[in-house]
């Protein structure tokens, strides 16, 4: 600012972010000349003088971990972000004053109305100076902010439950799929029928038996149980055909028999969700902050692009974690995000009941906000980009998330380590009494068939034994 006074020119400026009016002269113009001599446009930006500088951000490990005392105020702020402007605070010799974004706005969104809320918002209207929580550099809000150089990279990923545990009572049928079952099944009815035919034209005559239809196939599915019937064809004919079903039932077995073992040994699970399309064809909720959805709308992906109209934006992410568990949900966040969560609150010894889907959307650079055309941006940028080829970004990522398992690591039950045989219970076992319980059903059903018929036959041939009923 210059100020004219009598025959003197005041040339004065000002600290900038002060909240102070104070002005300090810099030199005077007389007589055609500065007599001092200094600088006019000195760097105001190298040392800031202990200037209060206004940090917008908010809770979101690993990037921004709050640390709170007894009385649940917050004591201090860990986290790769939080590091990241302490070094620039202690560089550039400026103190900090947090401004804290509500978790309901957290980024922040665009009302409309056209005004902005969350981290944007206050950065944008000039509520802070910077905004520090996991910002993802795009195209959508470069028009309310502005981005430092990057210092770390992530991708958008969706959490959904991890595979359930298959029903045990389908365990017996589990060896074999469904088609071999139903070779199994034609196998059965024709070699039935076959048995019958090569004795009914051998020359010479079986055993009575072996004259009977129902007796043909119940000693063919006793061969195929390796449980066949003590009678021995006598004659050559059918004694050929009986050694190829023996063959055929001993291979067939002891592959079920095997195969059995693995299935009651080792839990089997559902198919899980590894892709976008497998993601959109499920029964699950998405959710997520309403960031995504612009992301969604530009996608050149039509699944993708259809995640935008399911996406539900009106959720609480931290809580949301329980409802995924539940498998009513899948949520969309940064990768680091999740497996910090993953990893803190859902792994239960070696299993977690929640999982990343592989399939995950596009690289996004993280950095700072700033407002708009803000003097801090080319000043702080050269620091930011000896931070991130340091590597000691990293090490501050891999700090975080050990004090942050760390704070849940007492929550979680354990499971034992005994890697012991376990017994089967009847769980394991219910499909075979499913069974046994349907054998039950159909011969008590064809019982009290054949005493129907029984009995319609009898009043038939000895009507004199049955009066009618007057």
């Amino acid at each position: 600012m210059v100020e004219p006074r009598g025959e003197y020119l005041l040339v004065w400026t000002h600290h900038l972010y002060s909240t102070s009016s104070t002005l300090t002269l810099l030199d005077t113009w007389r007589n055609g000349k500065f007599r001092r001599g200094k600088n006019l446009f000195p760097d105001k930006l190298t040392d800031l003088q202990g200037t209060v500088i206004r940090v917008a951000t908010f809770d979101h490990p690993p990037s921004v971990v709050y640390v709170y005392d007894q009385q649940h105020n917050i004591d201090s702020r860990l986290g790769v972000d939080m590091q990241i402007v302490q070094i620039l605070a202690e560089a550039r010799n400026f103190s900090i004053e947090f401004i804290e974004v509500s978790h309901d706005e957290l980024w922040g969104f665009e009302l409309p109305n056209g005004t902005w809320v969350g981290l944007v918002g206050k950065v944008f209207y000039e509520l802070a100076d910077i905004g520090a929580c996991n910002m993802f550099l795009e195209l959508h809000r470069w028009k309310q902010v502005d981005y430092s150089a990057p210092y770390n990279f992530e991708r958008g990923c969706f959490v959904a439950p991890s595979p359930e545990p298959l029903s045990n009572w389908k365990s017996p049928t589990m060896p074999f799929t469904w088609t071999t079952w139903t070779s199994i099944g034609i196998g059965l009815g024709v070699g039935g029928v076959l048995l019958h035919l090569v004795v009914a034209l051998s020359i010479r005559p079986e055993s009575s038996e072996f004259r009977s239809v129902s007796y043909d196939y119940l000693y063919v599915l006793g061969a195929l149980t390796m449980r066949s019937l003590n009678i021995k064809p006598s004659y050559q004919p059918v004694r050929v055909y009986v050694g190829c079903v023996w063959l055929f039932s001993l291979i067939l077995a002891t592959a079920y028999s095997a195969n059995l073992v693995a299935f009651l040994s080792v839990t089997q699970m559902s198919a899980p969700i590894n892709t976008m399309d497998q993601l959109s064809k499920s029964s699950l909720r998405l959710g997520g902050h309403a960031f995504w959805m612009t992301q969604f709308a530009a996608s050149i992906d039509s699944t993708v692009r259809g995640f935008n109209d399911v996406l539900e934006t009106d959720v609480n992410l931290h809580s949301l974690f329980n409802d995924v568990e539940t498998g009513e949900f899948a949520l969309i966040e940064n990768k680091q995000y999740l497996e910090l969560q993953i990893g803190a609150r859902y792994t239960y010894g070696s299993h977690a009941s929640i999982r990343i889907v592989p399939e995950c959307l596009q690289i996004y650079s993280i950095g700072l906000a700033f407002q708009k055309n803000s003097p801090l941006k080319l000043h702080l940028n050269s620091l930011i980009l000896q931070l991130f080829e340091s590597g000691v970004v990293h090490k501050w990522q891999g700090e975080v998330v050990d004090y942050f398992r760390s704070q849940y690591a007492s929550r979680r039950p354990r499971t034992s380590g005994n890697s012991r045989s376990r017994p089967l219970n009847l769980a394991h076992l219910q499909g075979v009494f499913y069974v046994l319980g349907i054998g039950y059903l159909v011969s008590t059903l064809i019982l009290v068939l054949e005493l129907i018929v029984t009995s319609q036959v009898w009043c038939k041939q000895f009507p004199q034994n049955f009066p009618t009923i007057q």
